[in-house]
Order: structure tokens, then sequence, then C-alpha cells
């Protein structure tokens, strides 16, 4: 529930984007006249923000799910926004108030604002402790296809495409893996929902949770018509046909069991504006579309983009700012993908010119798939970048796909053959979708990791400039992602009694040696969560103890650093016994003395259970022994003690078991007759007495001779 009211107040605050108020101005600026100032767009990014590597980084060492790793991002960046940004708003609105501001629009997904305004009002903004960076609101640009050909394509086909072929995806489905259960995205032009490769893999029709509310699965930031999706353009309805198209249309799709959502923020034509908080927007879209981060079964495993911005723009080059959003929907599960571009030696657009580690950001170069030597495109974007943490040379693209003469599906039911990078990234977002059947919960560097490894390597040995790691291999990506480690061994005691700390040991081994988590259910309620990493074939051991007598099954599973799962162990069945108290504890020793001369006094006590044992005395006197021991079960110990008053003291005792379990109280009498200070004196005179008596009364000499 606290979730849930922290997303209602994030909706009030900033889903709505523009936030109008009534409030009084207190920001005197009806003076000054803009008469000669242009209205201008910018970003404001302000200085709170979430750390979503910390977060991923957290995520990983717990092993998390993505739902988990969904929820905790989106509620992250949603409170951020919600307590940061409403001094800004409140300012923003006064302006606005007094139509010095036109208009103002609010992202949790960066916490971001985008802001109308004049731009001596956006260098005020920008002094304000709570502003990060100010950026122009640039344009965004389609990576537009360098080749379209419209013309003798057959409308319906049977054979699979040769890029299809090329990237071994037959030979994935023929392991039962079409990317079934899994929803893919673009950001692109759009979609034509009618198109016959397309029409049921819509989410929105095909997915029965998305009844009444096809906003989930088609986003037009636009016009706003979320009923149902169309494509403004060919591009985006061509882009997806290669993800996952497929009966009863032709065979295009890398992943036909998949199903898609889209949004289309690219090149709607018509003199609309495309920039860069258009693409913020359906990236907020993307990251939560149903608008509840309590679930993400709304949420695409893979998105695909081609679009970008480039120095031309006028956006900084190799700014982390900008990049945030996307590191938002990575850190939520989505793998985003992005063209590399079609400048060739020019170089990359952005952000595919990213290298901010080995897997951000995630860029595609095209190859000719019915050439024999997959040959790099002569337009396809190379590299290096330098767009590193310090500056220096990093290698570009980062893989390869079949971009030219790719043909696809394009609006009215037809087909049609393109080339450029941003045919080649969709085989990408379909082999990610096959991936993520195999497992749902492999995280989006290991994706990338496993994309990479198993490439096939083209051009110069290794990673390069042109090819990147080499042409993606989607048979490979698969089995490497199935490879899962071994069912684990898990052996250890088939008895205990309740609260008793029992071993056990467990190890699987992994076929690639990766490196094992063990995630262990105890059958009682409880579990180990993901422990690890271990070595594969590293035996490890675990202890647990149960708290009530019953029998218990116990199963264990492993998980490899790619998050691939094997199946449960061999159910452990253990019967776990009541623990039994121990036996009261048996004192002897003198039952009267003198204060201030020490007394010997041994205790013993057994356990039912054979457990080792610990006492607790409490002399009577102010002086208490806590917990000596151990002592075996049985074992006799001897302790003395002296008073110093004279009185009657009760000597406790009490046993305790290694579990915890204590004994019933015992307890002993024993009379001081003096004071410590008076002992030697009255102990002479009663030694006296005592044998004076003894010389007069035979009988008394008798009884005394009987007791010692």
């Amino acid at each position: 529930m606290k979730i849930k009211n922290h997303i209602f107040l994030a909706v009030i605050l900033v889903s709505i984007g523009l936030v109008v108020t009534n409030a009084t101005s207190s920001v005197n600026m009806a003076p000054k006249t803009y008469d000669n100032e242009e209205v201008v767009s910018v970003l404001v990014y302000l200085k709170d923000h979430v750390d979503l590597d910390s977060i991923t980084n957290q995520m990983d060492r717990q092993r998390a799910s993505l739902r988990n790793r969904h929820e905790t991002v989106v509620v992250s960046l949603q409170n951020t926004a919600l307590n940061s940004q409403p001094q800004l708003i409140e300012y923003l609105t006064e302006l606005q108030n007094q139509d010095v501001v036109k208009e103002f629009q609010c992202f949790w997904i960066g916490n971001i604002i985008r802001v109308d305004t004049y731009q001596s009002v956006v260098d005020k903004i920008a002094k304000r402790d709570d502003v990060y960076k100010v950026y122009p609101n640039y344009e965004i640009e389609l990576i537009a296809p360098v080749e379209k050909s419209f013309e003798g394509e057959p409308i319906y086909r049977n054979d699979v495409e040769p890029g299809i072929e090329a990237i071994r995806a037959p030979e994935v489905w023929d392991l039962g893996i079409t990317g079934e259960g899994v929803l893919v995205a673009t950001l692109d032009t759009g979609v034509d929902g009618d198109h016959p490769a397309l029409a049921d893999r819509w989410a929105g029709v095909a997915d029965p949770r998305y009844e009444g509310h096809p906003e989930w699965a088609w986003y037009d930031p636009y016009a706003g018509q979320n009923d149902f999706p169309y494509d403004s353009g060919s591009h985006g309805t061509h882009t997806m046909g290669t993800v996952c198209g497929g009966a009863p249309g032709d065979q295009i799709g890398v992943a036909p069991g998949a199903l898609w959502i889209a949004a289309a923020p690219i090149d709607r034509g018509g003199g609309i504006s495309r920039t860069v908080s258009d693409a913020i927007l359906s990236f907020e879209w993307l990251i939560d579309p149903d608008g509840d981060p309590e679930t993400n079964w709304d949420v695409p495993a893979v998105c695909s983009n081609s679009w970008r911005v480039t120095t031309g723009h006028g956006y900084p080059d190799c700014d982390e700012t900008f990049w945030s959003y996307l590191d938002a929907c990575e850190a939520a599960g989505t793998v985003i993908i992005f063209s590399a571009g079609n400048e060739g030696y020019s170089g990359l657009g952005k952000p595919p010119d990213r290298a901010t580690d080995d897997y951000r950001c995630f860029a595609v170069a095209a190859v000719d798939a019915e050439d024999p030597d997959w040959l790099i495109a002569d337009f396809s974007s190379r590299g290096p970048t330098y767009c590193t943490p310090n500056g220096s040379e990093a290698i570009k693209p980062d893989i390869a796909a079949p971009g030219v003469s790719v043909r696809s599906s394009i609006p009215g039911g037809g087909y049609s053959s393109f080339s450029g990078t941003s045919m080649a990234s969709p085989h990408i977002n379909g082999v990610v979708a096959l991936m993520r059947q195999v497992n749902a919960n492999i995280s989006v560097e290991s994706i990338k990791e496993i994309i990479f490894q198993t490439a096939y390597d083209l051009g110069d040995p290794g990673e390069d400039n042109d090819y990147g790691w080499g042409m993606v291999d989607a048979y490979e990506a698969v089995l490497h992602t199935s490879l899962s480690p071994s069912m684990p061994d898990f052996n250890g005691p088939n008895t205990g009694i309740a609260g008793e700390t029992l071993e056990f040991t467990l190890v699987s081994t992994d076929p690639e040696g990766d490196d094992i988590y063990y995630y262990i259910e105890w059958g009682d309620n409880s579990t180990s969560e993901w422990i690890g990493p271990y070595l594969s074939g590293e035996e490890v051991t675990v202890t647990h103890f149960w708290e009530t007598a019953d029998t218990f099954e116990v199963k264990v599973k492993a998980m490899d650093t790619h998050y691939a799962e094997s199946g449960w162990s061999e159910p452990h069945i253990i019967t776990i016994a009541p623990n039994q108290r121990p036996a009261r504890v048996t004192i002897n020793g003198p039952v009267w003395g003198w204060g201030g001369t020490e007394y010997e006094f041994t205790f013993t006590s057994t356990d039912p259970d054979g457990h080792d044992l610990v006492y607790k005395i409490n002399w009577d006197d102010g002086n208490i022994e806590e917990w000596l021991g151990p002592y075996s079960s049985g074992e006799t110990f001897t302790l003395n003690h002296s008073w110093k008053e004279k009185g009657g003291f009760w000597i406790k005792a009490w046993a305790k078991d290694t579990i915890g379990f204590e004994s019933y109280q015992a307890s002993f009498k024993i009379n001081i007759l003096t004071n410590a200070s008076k002992e030697k004196t009255m102990h002479k005179l009663l030694i006296e007495i005592i044998d004076r008596l003894a010389d007069r009364y035979p009988l008394m000499n008798k009884i005394l001779q009987d007791l010692y």
C-alpha cells in the first residue's frame, strides 16, 4: 500500500506533464518585455538523481527477478521526482501565470522538466541551486534507410528471409523457441496494426490483460490516438516485421512467437517537430506502460531504436546526462538497442557512440547477408568512439546483423526491401526475445555479453570498428542462455532436533565454468535467498535449524552468472524431533557452615537428547555464575563458594542445552551460622562445646561418630 500511495502522488505531480496552479505569483517579472526574444524549448535536469548503477549492482547481488528490478527502479525514479521537483514547478507555474513560461512538462524517468520560455528566463533557471544542467530541447532524426525497393517484391512468399537464415533463427525455432511469451518493442514511426504479418501479434489484441487498455500497447505522443497502432511512414512497420513478423503473413521475423508494443515519436511528417523530449516521453511510457510499478508483464524485454541526435543538432558530445533515461529502462530490465548509423567512416550518431562501459550503448552495424563473406555494408557507421569515461578511444559498433536489402512488412499489407543499420538492429531485438523465452530473468548485461561472445567473428580477429564482435548467431546465443548449471547435489542428516543447527553440503557444476549461486527452500516457509557466488564444482557448506518438530522437504536450485537456472534438486527429507528439556540440576554440598569459609558443591544434569550443557548458578548473595561450560550430559563439576553473612541461603541452578532449552530451577539450602568476621572465635567455641558434650554424653559421641 505504501508503494501504491507513492504511485498516486507521483502521478498527480508528474504524469500529467503540465502542472498548472492558482498560486499567487511571487516572481515579479512584469516590467520586463520579451518582444525581441524568441521562445526556446529547453530540458532542465535537476541535481537530485537516482544512482541506477548502484541499484543494478544491489539487484545483481540479490539475484533479483526482473519484476523486483522494475519496481525498485520505477519507484525510486518517481520518488526522486516527487521530492525534488515541487519548488521548481511552483516557480514555473508563477511564471506561466504571467505568460513568461509558455509551457512546461515534467518527466520522472530522468528528473527532467521541459520548459518553453525566453532565453533570459532560461539563464535564471540555470542558476538555481536545484538545477544541474539546462540543455536546448534539440531535434532528433530518423536513421533513414539508404535504399528502398518498393517494386518487384512478391506480396507473399513462403521462404524464410535470407537474413533470418543467416543468423540461424530457424535452428532456434526447431528447438521450440520462437519468442513465445516475450514482449518486444520499437520506438519508431509507428506500426501498421492491420498488417497480416503483425496484426495478431500486437499485444493489445493478443493478450487479454490489455482489454480496455490499448494505450498500454500503443503510444502516440503527438496525436494522442492510443486506441490502435498505425504508421505515419513505413519505417516502423518494416523494423517491427523483422523483429517478430510471421504467419499468416510472410516469415520475415526473428521471433515470430513474440508479442509487440510500440511508440511512435519519430519522423511524423507534416511539419511536426521531433525533439529529445519526445523520445524521453516515449521512454517514460515504455518503462511502465500500465502505470503500475508493481507489475512488469507489460514491460518489454527489449526495444530497438533507429533514431539519433547529431553534433549538427547542437547536442554536446558524449554528455552522460543525455543517457539517463536509457539507463533507467535497462536498470528496469529492458534491453535498449540502437542502430549504429549510415554514415560509414564519418562516424556514429548519438547515443550509439556511447562507450561508458563494455555494454552501453548497444550499437548495431549492418552486413550483407546475401554476400557469402557477410561483408560490412559500405554505409554502416564505423568507430572508433571517444565517448568513454576518460576520453580514450574505444571500439564501436558492438555487433553486426543483416542490414542490406532486408525484406519486411510495409503499411498496407505489402512487403519491401530496405537497406540500413535500421534494418540490422531489429534482428538483434528478435534474438533477445528468443533468449528471454529461455531465461526470463536473464539480466540486460548478461544478454549482451552472451551475444558478444557467441558472435561469428568477422573482419579483424576479435572486436573491431567495422563489425564489433561479429555477426550475431541466434542459435549459439540461445544455447549459451540455456546452458544451465547441473541440478545440485544436496547432502546432510535426515534427522534432527528442533532448534538444533544442522550442517549440509551442496554442489553443482556449470558447463561453461561460470560461478554459481544457490537458492534453498528449507520446507518451513523459509529460504536462503540467492547465496554465492561459488566456483563451479565447489562443495558448499550451509546450516539451518528448524524451530518445530515435523518432517520437512528441502530443495535447492543453482543459477549461473547469466541467470540460467538449474532444475530443483531431488527432495531431501528430514525429520525433526521435539527438543527435550534437560533434567533438573542435582546439587550436593554441606547444609551448614561458617561465614567466610569456602565450601565445595557439585552440580550435574543430563540431557535426554545427549546435548552438551551449560550451567547458571545463583548463590543467593548477589553472586551469579553465568552459563558455565559446556559440560557433557551427565558430567559432574565442582564449584567452591563462601558467604560473608550468617543466614539461610538458597543456591539455585539451571542447565541449558546447546539449542537453548533450559531445565527447571533446582534449589539447595545452606545455613551459615556466623558472619565472616566472627568465624574463628565462634568456630573454636563451638568445637569446644561439642567436644565437652561428646565426652559427657556417650550417645552424642556415637551420633557424631556416625555422622563423620
